[in-house]
């Protein structure tokens, strides 16, 4: 698995998951985190470089590689992190808040981790419509593909695009 890491340019390397494909990249972020780059309305793409395509029934075989690509922001269904930090906004204000169980329902994928959320109770509704953010932040996160079960991936930051949502459960502790 390949690791997230910022880079002295300014650059981080994630896994870019679609339905179909995962793209491992790297992203120019400059000072900013990737959620905020995600969150970025002023572009529907994210500009990746040092891309290796494969696809998600067998991710270890890369089909391609290119220096450059353009990557359609409401096509990811989710971003595997390995570095939590990347996941949880600059622009934000953070209080103490619980970690709540998950369970979310993606195209091809289903996602455990953790949520962590500003009581024990989790309202799902203002979570998926009120909240600005585009991706949700999922740590301790293991996705796994849910017609191929033996391909999972796992990582302490998941980031899911929530348009791609077809089910999340808060699980009971």
């Amino acid at each position: 698995m390949k690791t997230v890491r910022r880079i002295s340019s300014g650059r981080v390397t994630a896994d870019f998951f679609t339905s179909s494909y995962r793209f491992s990249a790297s992203i120019v972020v400059y000072k900013r985190r990737l959620v905020d780059v995600l969150s970025d309305r002023m572009t529907d793409y994210l500009d990746i470089v040092d891309v290796y395509i494969s696809r998600i029934n067998a991710p270890g075989d890369i089909i391609a590689t290119y220096k450059k690509g353009s990557l359609v922001k409401d096509e990811i269904t989710f971003i595997l992190l390995s570095d939590e930090a990347e996941g949880i906004s600059k622009e934000r204000f953070y209080t103490t808040r619980d970690d709540i169980p998950l369970f979310i329902s993606l195209p091809s994928f289903e996602i455990h981790g953790q949520l962590k959320w500003g009581s024990k109770e989790l309202d799902i509704k203002k979570l998926l419509s009120a909240d600005t953010q585009k991706f949700l932040p999922v740590s301790e996160a293991t996705a796994t593909n849910s017609l191929m079960p033996t391909v999972n991936f796992q990582g302490p930051m998941v980031l899911v695009n929530k348009t791609k949502i077809q089910v999340l459960c808060g699980i009971d502790k």
